[in-house]
């Protein structure tokens, strides 16, 4: 008869246990990876539908109007980015040259980012000294463009831009920024900070703060930025939009801008010396396509103001043909997704948010969709599937209602299928 000792008993026992708890460990193992795999493996799609409406390039209308030195451009409402392209003919119609009182768009603007305005804000009261007053006399003696001061007269910022803008004075020009920058070498230093800050490479200001001097250059392209930048000033862009205003002295002063309240146009400034030629250059609002747009329009080196106008409008009407908004709204549905275990259900796929992308109808952008590996049993409200790309714009898709499996434990036990 076999003798079994406790210490034979306990180490048997022990065996049994420990088999055991193997054995469990061995199921549990097991049925967590077959879970995780059945919940974490790719989905099974079966179907998928994405409409891609990829815009098609057109001829821009504005180069059929034989602009010999101009530019157009835009706002991005989307980006809040300026986009300005030349116009012209040769080999040199985008070269820098000489600006005239284009300039003054410069010189207020440089001023204004020291001494910002809100709207209908009159700002610092300065005081016209004897050296303001003649610098007037002498504009008024060399036949500048000129607004009057007298010495010890109590101006505001706001109304000393609204002679600038308005009347083109280069006496208040000047006097504005020797005020802003003690002296007009400060202000040079300063407006060179402000072009190298706005990218604006290509624009040079020197001589004056008027414009007057021809040291002062500037390509179509750069004038049309400047022109863009300012509707951003709501100051000034408030004064653009006067036609008229009183200065201190009584004297009424008018805006030089003929096509201000035509077709959308709000803003502008006219120059003209004989080394610049007539130059023009307009801001306008439109409506593309249900979007509100700020568009810019640039004529330079014209022989009368009557042809500058004339082709300033005519761009100015061309900019809608010319540049269009592409628009999903994040309510619409512009595909669908369906799977292997949903039966005959599908999930909606739409765009995380509204999309409005401006372009250059001769430069579309290029519209494609990216569907990520998918894991999981089921899709959620809103899960992220993809992307949508227009152009360097990248938008989220997502399934806005989901998509449940047509039953929780048939995931679970159909993993391979």
């Amino acid at each position: 008869m076999a003798i079994v000792t406790q210490k034979h008993s306990s180490l048997l026992y022990n065996i049994s246990v420990n088999k055991w708890w193997g054995t469990t460990l061995g199921i549990l193992v097991v049925a967590t990876c077959y879970f995780c795999y059945a919940i974490l493996r790719p989905l099974d799609i079966s179907n998928v539908s994405i409409n891609i409406n990829q815009p098609q390039a057109k001829n821009l209308s504005s180069t059929a109007l034989n602009i010999n030195r101009g530019a157009v451009g835009y706002i991005n409402p989307e980006t809040d980015t300026i986009n300005c392209r030349p116009l012209g003919e040769g080999d040199a119609y985008d070269v820098p040259r000489p600006t005239a009182s284009l300039a003054k768009m410069i010189t207020v603007q440089v001023v204004l980012d020291k001494y910002p305005l809100d709207a209908g804000q009159g700002g610092p009261i300065i005081t016209m000294s004897n050296e303001d007053e003649s610098r007037y006399w002498r504009e008024v003696y060399n036949g500048g463009s000129n607004a009057r001061v007298v010495a010890g007269e109590q101006i505001s910022e706001y109304q000393l831009i609204q002679g600038i803008v308005l009347a083109s004075a280069n006496n208040m020009a000047d006097s504005l920024a020797i005020w802003a920058f003690g002296s007009m070498e400060g202000y040079f230093e300063a407006a060179k900070q402000w072009l190298d800050k706005n990218g604006l490479s290509s624009t040079t200001v020197a001589g004056d703060a008027s414009g007057f001097n021809p040291a002062t250059t500037s390509t179509p392209t750069d004038l049309c930025r400047i022109m863009l930048l300012a509707t951003k000033q709501p100051a000034l862009t408030e004064i653009m939009s006067q036609s008229e205003a009183v200065l201190p002295t009584g004297d009424v002063i008018y805006s030089t801008n003929r096509l201000l309240g035509q077709d959308g146009i709000f803003g502008g400034k006219t120059g003209y010396t004989d080394e610049a030629g007539r130059g023009v250059m307009i801001a306008a609002r439109r409506k593309i396509n249900n979007v509100d747009v700020i568009t810019s329009a640039v004529s330079l080196s014209n022989d009368s103001y009557d042809i500058a106008f004339e082709t300033a409008s005519q761009l100015n009407n061309a900019l809608p043909s010319d540049i269009n908004v592409y628009t999903i709204n994040s309510d619409d549905s512009i595909g669908y997704i369906a799977t292997k275990w949903s039966g005959a259900e599908a999930a909606d796929v739409s765009v995380s948010h509204n999309v409005n992308t401006i372009y250059w109808v001769d430069q579309p952008p290029r519209v494609r969709a990216e569907l990520y590996t998918l894991h999981g049993d089921r899709l959620s409200n809103n899960s992220v599937v993809g992307r949508f790309i227009v152009g360097e714009q990248i938008i989220n898709l997502v399934t806005p209602n989901g998509l449940k499996p047509a039953g929780v434990w048939w995931r679970l036990t159909n993993p391979l299928s």
